[in-house]
């Protein structure tokens, strides 16, 4: 059994979305600035209470959805806030769209991310997405604002599209996967080209819950760079290898496939 909500108009003021996991109930209350209102007050609610919720509609305005989600899954259609995700120790948050800051992140106060789970983006991610991270899956289908995987602990985040600068500051023993060109941090050391069977089922992963990855990503080479220096020195930067046979192809056809499956999404 699936809940649906659809958002009847934007909010007056930010709303803490928190309670939006899939457990959530038409009655459960939402703080939207200095007022409190119940889901039902703020969107059209059908089906019912299950394993599963679906929101759609613009919730740019929206933070914290999916926060704390343990099981079930959380189905976006729209653009979310920030903290999406945050505190997750299992289940799937899938956002058809873009996420704001702190996309999985550790919680206000909190030293550790995400201890389990799965969260996928078809869009762009803001600022520290996967910061704190210590278990779990972060996928991103187009760029990842600065300071992704900050301190994060363990765990994989993915940004098909690249990230955009200082990805890893603190990384003691996580992976992070960049599908575009990246300098590294001063931080980090090359360590070979290879490839990795282990993440072309990861990426086979997020292909199957609404990701376009490329197939020639799936059997590519990567370069593998180990860092923090400053911390652990035991996480992973793995960049794709433009270098490989593939280069031309597949930086056109990962931009392609994106461009292709967000008109989809808008269509």
């Amino acid at each position: 059994m699936t809940l649906t909500l659809q958002l009847r108009a934007e909010p007056p003021a930010p709303v803490d979305a928190s309670v939006l996991t899939a457990e959530v109930s038409a009655r459960d209350v939402l703080r939207c600035g200095r007022e409190r209102l119940q889901v039902g007050d703020l969107f059209t609610v059908t089906g019912s209470v299950g394993d599963g919720l679906i929101l759609d509609g613009d919730l740019r305005r929206f933070d914290g959805i999916g926060r704390g989600l343990a099981d079930g899954e959380v189905v976006v259609h729209g653009d979310v806030g920030d903290w999406a995700g945050a505190d997750m120790s299992g289940g799937l948050l899938a956002i058809h769209g873009s996420a704001g800051n702190r996309l999985g992140a550790a919680a206000p106060g909190a030293r550790a991310g995400m201890r389990g789970g799965e969260i996928v983006v078809t869009g762009d991610a803001g600022e520290e997405a996967g910061a704190g991270l210590r278990r779990g899956l972060v996928a991103i289908g187009g760029r990842a604002g600065p300071g992704a995987g900050l301190r994060m602990l363990a765990g994989t985040v993915i940004a098909l599209g690249g990230f955009v600068a200082e990805a890893g500051m603190g990384n003691r023993r996580g992976s992070l996967v960049s599908g575009a060109s990246l300098t590294p941090l001063p931080t980090y050391a090359f360590a070979a080209r290879m490839r990795l069977p282990a993440l072309g089922l990861q990426l086979r992963r997020i292909r199957a819950v609404g990701l376009p990855v490329a197939d020639e990503l799936l059997a590519a080479r990567w370069e593998r760079w180990s860092g923090d220096g400053l911390e652990l020195n035991r996480g992973e930067l793995l960049i794709y290898d433009g270098e490989s046979k593939h280069s031309g192809p597949s930086k056109l056809g990962l931009a392609s496939s994106l461009r292709e499956h967000r008109g989809g999404e808008a269509a």
